[in-house]
């Protein structure tokens, strides 16, 4: 792909700023119609399971394509989740359930998708470090300045004059929602879909969202593989 990865973009200091708000929610929103085709639309419900930055590639145009599906699972028949012992992901993507029970369905992407929606009005990764001991990942900053009513502050400095404030306080609200405690709380895509692009759609309160860190979070058992950027599990054997 011409552009390659979104990571590769969107955390560089100067390539990020190529990324408009224009492209940037053309990217968010090309993301969302591709999952809902994926979990709701495509005659199998498949779970990609390892949505990610790095894992979205870009053409010439910024449109966004999905890609990696090592990792995806088809859903048959009626099941809502699926429990597994083999953990696979990344850390800072990983929805709380999957992570600490093996447990995953369609909300896990949903969780995933919160995750860049936040990194990409932001422009900071998933992983951190931020501004204290406490702020241990993207989540949890945002979520600090979203109840101190500081979210503002939070955008990236190459939008704030380019694009309504109060839409990108709306994509940082459905980041939110996607990333709740609770999976039953995280919206299906085609209900993220209506609150983009309708104006009169009101936003369900957001509560305390899950935070899923490294150091709290995961069982020591899982054997894990480093790189410079990120920390990716990939499995869980038990003893």
């Amino acid at each position: 792909m011409t552009n390659r990865s979104l990571d590769t973009i969107l955390f560089d200091a100067e390539k990020s700023k190529e990324l408009d708000w224009g492209k940037r929610s053309k990217i968010i929103n090309g993301i969302i119609r591709g999952l809902q085709y994926l979990h709701e639309d495509s005659q199998l419900k498949i779970v990609h399971r390892h949505l990610k930055a790095s894992n979205i590639l870009l053409d010439s145009d910024y449109n966004p394509k999905i890609s990696d599906f090592g990792l995806a699972k088809i859903f048959g028949g009626d099941r809502s989740h699926i429990v597994t012992h083999r953990i696979a992901g990344t850390y800072g993507y990983m929805s709380p359930e999957y992570a600490m029970r093996g447990q995953y369905s369609i909300k896990s992407d949903v969780f995933s998708l919160g995750v860049l929606i936040l990194e990409i009005v932001t422009g900071r990764t998933s992983y951190g470090p931020y501004d204290s001991e406490q702020d241990a990942d993207l989540i949890n900053f945002v979520w600090e300045h979203w109840t101190k009513e500081r979210a503002a502050k939070l955008i990236d400095p190459s939008l704030r004059d380019h694009c309504p404030i109060d839409q990108l306080l709306k994509y940082i609200h459905i980041g939110l929602l996607c990333v709740q405690q609770k999976p039953s709380d995280r919206p299906l895509m085609s209900a993220v879909n209506v609150m983009l692009s309708s104006s009169t759609v009101r936003l369900s309160s957001l509560s305390r969202p899950a935070f899923c860190t490294q150091e709290n979070s995961i069982s020591e058992e899982i054997l894990v593989e480093a790189s410079s950027n990120e920390m990716s599990i990939t499995e869980l054997e038990p003893r």
